[in-house]
């Protein structure tokens, strides 16, 4: 950090994860210390970022919201199943 002091809002700016959905920095929750993300196929997202590629479903460890991930793109099971031509 090249000895230099930071306020917390311009560290948590440069230092913070950046979402590879929207590109922001995943700082913590408003009146928190706590930062809360989600890491999928080596890529940190805001929770609310994490969704399906296809159809916006918000993806989550719930049997029918998870991710199942297919050629680096994040989807729903049903959207998965239509790329592969299942359904």
């Amino acid at each position: 950090m090249n000895n230099k002091i930071y306020c917390v809002q311009d560290y948590h700016r440069i230092f913070a994860p950046k979402c590879a959905a929207c590109g922001g920095a995943i700082t913590p929750l408003e009146g928190t210390d706590e930062t809360v993300r989600v890491v999928s196929m080596d890529k940190d997202y805001h929770v609310d970022c994490y969704t399906c590629e296809d159809c916006g479903l918000q993806l989550t460890d719930e049997p029918s919201q998870r991710c199942y991930p297919l050629d680096n793109h994040l989807l729903c099971q049903t959207c998965h199943l239509k790329r592969i031509g299942v359904i």
